[in-house]
């Protein structure tokens, strides 16, 4: 009885065997052709590159008799076009000190931002930062969207050569002088895919 019961096994199993379908090229005869489709893509994307985003600080004293100027560069992660937008909290460098007549406790300062794209093409534009602040006139002020900001037409993956630059000139004898303080502002920056 075992043996029927392993004949039988071996029969299935056989039979399994023989239910595949197998290609099978004999010397001499025609070649046997598999198409084997291979699809891949790549999603959109649109970020700073890791390690790579606009980051510092900076602190220049007495910069109302000597100016300021400083860079601070990054990197797109973008494999479309993308828009970068910049917010200043203070629209300028503010005190808290106070201020006596003839005296004020703001200085306004340009920033510009450069984006470089990966086949060579870059954007480029300067605003004051007062003109960063919510509602601001600059055309890269507040959040990057996909219509807001400064826009790169081209993609721009772990590209160097994008920054944001900061300067002013040393103030003006003519205007108001700035009260003795420290002075702040906070420049934040966005990124996103573009239309």
């Amino acid at each position: 009885m075992l043996r029927i019961v392993l004949f039988l096994i071996s029969i299935l199993i056989a039979g399994n065997a023989h239910a595949q379908t197998v290609q099978t090229a004999y010397a001499g005869g025609s070649p046997v052709v598999l198409t084997i489709p291979v699809t891949a893509s790549v999603g959109g994307r649109c970020g700073f590159a890791t390690g790579a985003a606009p980051s510092g600080t900076f602190n220049k004293d007495n910069f109302d008799r000597d100016g300021l100027a400083a860079q601070f560069d990054f990197s797109l992660n973008c494999t479309g076009p993308s828009r970068v937008a910049i917010s200043s909290s203070n629209g300028g460098l503010l005190t808290s000190a106070a201020i006596a007549t003839g005296y004020r406790n703001k200085a306004d300062y340009q920033v510009t931002l450069n984006l470089a794209a990966n086949d060579g093409s870059s954007a480029q534009a300067s605003c004051a930062a007062s003109a960063l602040v919510t509602g601001g006139s600059c055309t890269f002020a507040g959040t990057a969207s996909t219509t807001q900001g400064l826009r790169l037409a081209n993609a721009a993956v772990n590209q160097a050569g994008s920054y944001v630059k900061i300067s002013a000139p040393a103030q003006s004898a003519s205007s108001a002088t700035l009260v003795a303080g420290t002075y702040t502002d906070t420049l934040t920056v966005t990124v996103s895919p573009a239309l």
